[in-house]
């Protein structure tokens, strides 16, 4: 053995070997015949570590109580100013971590205290390497290894997202988790397909997917950020040692219900130029800003569990002015995919929550508010509620019929109908599901991707239905 099995500095000294380095450059026989072919981690853990294949439930390094992941990053843009280390060395986590099988049937009998997963999830020695298209697996280049406990913070998160996972076992609704429940510990998808997966739960007849515990992407993405700079990160914590994450941002919202948005600014003696022909594009975010107490952008909670700000304004029943718009997707890349659970929409989905801060109008009629410029209109929104939210098993299922339809158009060709100076398409439309759709979300008509075909049309992308959104966040 390499190192001392019983010493985790030991252990993560030897790791550390790795940084700079691919497997195919280390001076051990065992990895330089190897082939290009079979698990990359499975190739570290065995011939690298040393450590027996096994599925025991025990750690992989069990004398020292550690587990080993070997992670893979991928290159993005490189953001010379950002706060963040990794987006100036422009890397970010490519998936989500692993960590364990979920035993529906067993793990209704743990508890907190007892659980199974403090052996998976409580003490890991990361090892980070950077993913490449088109690279053999043993030329990939390990970019940081690092031991890794989570903090006190952390660890109140993780214990109530493994409490809802539990819970939902425990009242017969396995069948209904979604990644989309939960903050920084997710509940995955594992099997070839959802259909071949299904397994028994306790306390239901109906099967439900096969599931492993996992630790979000962008929850990943500021555990490599923390090894990375070697200290706590420059981020504010908002959340109350004693509520939910949801229940704190209720309470910090709840002294500005009823109140517009005029109000609020005036409360906050907010400066805005009445000069301008128009409000400041982020006003509304600025606002959600001074009631936080923090730009929302340096919240450690938001950034670990991927919370994004969606300010929507409702008419008096209820209904949003708008849809939600989600970031465009390429046409060649979407008929590419080939698993639900491997397509940008559907990580998008799960790996990002939303926090809703509802607005609603208070002129007679929906034609006067928007008759009205912007200095006018922040006169008539009154904030009528805020909710954090993850999409659920329902409307994740609604969403692959919508990429589902969408593939099938790409493929078999769009149907481009000019009625007017309007061009109409045949991609599924806000009445495919009742959940969501696909319509232009260009800048102009120049603004374009190209088609299978090889046609050029306006970039598109998926939208939440405004009635979706008025029954699951408005009316809940």
């Amino acid at each position: 053995m390499p190192y001392n099995k019983f010493d985790k500095n030991s252990i993560e000294n030897y790791g550390k070997k790795l940084e700079g380095n691919s497997l195919r450059n280390l001076d051990i026989d065992s990895i330089s015949k190897k082939k290009d072919k079979g698990g990359f981690n499975k190739i570290v853990e065995a011939d690298y570590f040393k450590i027996p294949n096994n599925n025991e439930q025990a750690p992989d390094f069990s004398e020292a109580g550690i587990e080993l992941k070997v992670t893979p990053l991928k290159e993005i843009k490189k953001k010379n100013a950002s706060i963040f280390l990794r987006e100036r060395k422009g890397l970010s986590m490519k998936e989500r971590t692993v960590l364990t099988m979920i035993d529906y049937i067993s793990l209704a009998n743990e508890t907190w205290e007892t659980n199974s997963l403090k052996y998976k999830a409580f003490k890991i020695l990361f090892c980070f390497y950077i993913w490449k298209k088109d690279v053999s697996q043993l030329d990939f280049i390990f970019d940081l290894v690092s031991l890794w406990e989570p903090n006190k913070r952390d660890l109140e998160i993780i214990e109530q997202d493994w409490n809802t996972i539990v819970n939902k076992i425990k009242n017969g609704k396995a069948h209904e988790i979604s990644e989309g429940d939960t903050l920084y510990l997710g509940a995955c998808t594992k099997g070839a397909t959802a259909e071949k997966s299904l397994t028994n739960q306790p306390f239901s007849s109906i099967k439900a997917k096969s599931r492993a515990f996992s630790f979000k992407r962008s929850y990943m993405d500021m555990i490599y950020e923390e090894l990375l700079q070697k200290k706590t990160l420059a981020l504010t914590s908002i959340k109350d040692e004693h509520e939910t994450l949801e229940k704190t941002l209720e309470n910090i919202f709840k002294p500005f219900i009823g109140k517009t948005a005029f109000e609020i600014e005036q409360h906050f003696t907010m400066k805005i130029d009445s000069s301008k022909k128009s409000l400041p594009k982020q006003y509304y975010s600025m606002l959600s800003n001074k009631i936080l107490g923090v730009d929302s952008e340096k919240i450690e909670e938001f950034k670990k569990a991927g919370v994004t700000l969606k300010t929507t304004r409702v008419d008096k029943n209820g209904l949003p002015l708008e849809s939600i718009s989600f970031p465009t997707f390429k046409f060649l890349e979407l008929v590419e995919e080939k698993e639900w659970e491997e397509s940008q929409l559907f990580n998008y989905l799960v790996e990002n929550k939303f926090f809703f801060i509802v607005y609603e109008i208070t002129t007679d009629t929906k034609k006067q508010f928007k008759d009205l410029d912007s200095f006018e209109q922040r006169k008539y929104l009154k904030l009528k509620k805020v909710k954090l939210w993850g999409i659920p098993a329902t409307g994740l299922d609604k969403m692959e019929e919508l990429w589902n339809e969408t593939k099938k158009v790409l493929q078999e060709g769009v149907v481009i109908n000019k009625v007017g100076n309007r061009n109409f398409n045949n991609l599924p439309s806000s009445s495919f599901n009742g959940v969501g759709h696909v319509r232009p979300h260009a800048k102009d008509s120049s603004d374009t991707y190209p088609l299978p075909d090889g046609r050029e049309m306006p970039k598109q992308c998926f939208w939440f239905n405004a009635e979706y959104i008025k029954v699951e966040i408005v009316n809940k």
